[in-house]
């Protein structure tokens, strides 16, 4: 292939090989730093084999070349139109003979005097020469040395300037080394020649909100823990390195909105960064970042697809029902709503993919007929067990059942009940005795309530800040290790898939979410028959 150019914006550059990078930001070789359209890393033009390939990298809006959608790479030929988002153009063009060498033109020869008899004073050239070479040198040396003598005094000035104005600042203390004083008069020296040898500033900072792990997939506010703040003056945050935001008060919070990063949506963790400046604005400390993800492209609702029959579990003749797939923005929906209508005092960020994917998949499996109608039939006795006795909230009984049972207390193992909690575990941890002689398999239920009940109330007491949703979670622990495994979710935790790490605790976290999103929508699950399982407790709430 000839020689090659990009042609955009008025402004040509040769390709030579390699690899050259198209994108938004100034530090790609071809920037469009006011086309919004355009993501931060967009494209590349690569050299093969005296060939050039663009390459999309999986760009926010796409890249055309010659009005067709670029997927993956292709082929360039000269005159190709390659367009960045829709808006920024660039061609791939032939270099012009404006590139090729000029022919060699030999230059004049100076014409030869004929040999003429030196005057007395040709000779006395040479000495004239070298007394100016000396007299430049000279006059060099001695402007550096007034240079160097300039700049001391001016270091000298400086210095009295801002002792001077900083024992100003400290008042009376200002000689007699009183803290108002002391600390003037040290702010006024670490400001003079911090920009020299370091700032004296020894803050540090640690982002507690957002954690690692986090996805990003509505406007968050950031928080940070600062110690020895005394000398910030300005906290700066950055994505990947870039800043996007600055703060001047403490405690120097700030909001991370990911419509404002639409190219970080990438199935990447991007690094969120707070680097902190004292009153020069120098830079100070070493401040670890976080590591999150970014949900900012809009969800499609997928179309409708064939209705999937569910097996009514009592079999009672009218056995299916039909439900269409329910899209992840609506369980996100349904999910948050769960918890603000029926937990009103927690807050939650329900918004992580991952778990919102988990949830989806488990809601088939609650989507049944007849678990309204076995959940009547033992309302009473779990209002009276939960509410009456042990002061544990309806929703959080009534939801744990559903998503251990669906109010099927057949055994399963030796675990059994609407609880699903076994002989074993109900002895070992003291809650027979509740029980008044029933057995656990009671058809009443009266047992399995009782001991559900003085369990959960045990473990919700135990829980930080009494938390019913980390507390469905643990069920099956013995308190002393819920107790122990409550210890371990550290400071932050809004989010709780991504505060809960084990496997198991996940898996009851998902089927809690599953069962209270399908039995509070039921109609929106194919159950059109079915009232929402709040109904039986309302008026307990």
């Amino acid at each position: 292939m000839p020689d090659v150019k990009l042609k955009f914006d008025g402004r040509e550059i040769a390709l030579s090989g390699g690899v050259t990078s198209l994108g938004r930001t100034t530090d790609n070789d071809v920037s469009f730093p006011d086309d919004a359209n355009v993501s931060r890393q967009h494209a590349e033009i690569e050299s093969r084999n005296g060939e050039y390939v663009v390459i999309d990298l999986r760009s926010s809006n796409g890249t055309t070349v010659n009005g067709e959608r670029l997927t993956g790479e292709r082929y360039l030929a000269p005159g190709d139109v390659i367009m960045l988002g829709g808006t920024s153009r660039i061609e791939f063009a032939e270099s012009t003979n404006g590139s090729e060498p000029e022919p060699d033109v030999e230059a004049p020869k100076a014409e030869v005097a004929p040999d003429v008899a030196s005057t007395p004073s040709a000779p006395e050239a040479p000495q004239a020469e070298a007394a100016s070479g000396g007299g430049s040198k000279m006059l060099l040396l001695i402007a550096g040395g007034i240079a160097c003598v300039a700049l001391f005094f001016v270091l000298i000035a400086g210095g009295i300037f801002f002792f001077a104005g900083s024992s100003k600042g400290g008042g009376s203390g200002g000689t007699s080394g009183g803290s108002g004083g002391g600390s003037g008069g040290g702010g006024g020296g670490g400001g003079l020649f911090s920009n020299i040898f370091g700032s004296p500033c020894t803050a540090k900072a640690s982002i507690t909100k957002p954690e690692t792990g986090d996805t990003i997939s509505a406007p968050t506010e950031i928080s940070i823990e600062v110690q020895d703040g005394e000398c910030v003056s300005k906290a700066v945050f950055t994505i990947d390195g870039n800043e996007f935001a600055s703060v001047v008060e403490a405690p120097f919070t700030a909001t991370i909105d990911p419509k404002e990063f639409p190219d970080l949506s990438d199935g990447v963790d991007h690094s969120l960064g707070v680097v902190l400046l004292d009153e020069e604005n120098n830079p100070v400390g070493e401040n670890p970042p976080v590591m999150l993800a970014f949900e900012t492209r809009a969800v499609t609702k997928p179309a409708p697809g064939p209705e999937v029959a569910q097996t009514n579990s009592q079999q009672s003749g009218q056995s299916t029902s039909s439900t269409k797939a329910v899209a992840l923005p609506e369980i996100q929906d349904m999910s948050t709503r769960l918890v603000k209508d029926l937990f009103k005092e927690q807050s939650y960020n329900v918004s992580n993919k991952q778990f919102l994917t988990e949830v989806q998949k488990k809601t088939a499996e609650y989507a049944q007929e007849g678990y309204y109608e076995r959940a009547a039939k033992y309302s009473d006795v779990i209002k009276v067990s939960f509410v009456g006795e042990y002061n544990v909230k309806a929703p959080l009984a009534f939801i744990l059942a559903m998503s251990r049972s669906k109010f099927d207390p057949a055994a399963v193992g030796v675990e059994e009940g609407l609880w699903r909690m076994s002989s074993e575990f109900i002895t070992a941890s003291g809650y027979q005795g509740t029980c008044g002689g029933m057995a656990i398999n009671d058809p009443s239920q009266g047992c399995a309530a009782k001991a559900a009940a003085q369990y959960m109330k045990a473990i919700i007491t135990s829980a930080p800040g009494n938390d019913p949703i980390y507390s469905a979670a643990v069920f099956g622990k013995s308190t002393s290790d819920a107790a122990i495994w409550f210890a371990s979710l550290g400071q932050n935790r809004t989010d709780p898939w991504s505060t809960i790490k084990s496997d198991k605790e996940r898996d009851q976290l998902v089927r809690f979410f599953a069962a209270g999103i399908v039995s509070e929508n039921p109609q929106r699950f194919g159950l059109k028959k079915t009232p929402r399982l709040s109904d039986l407790y309302r008026n307990a709430m």
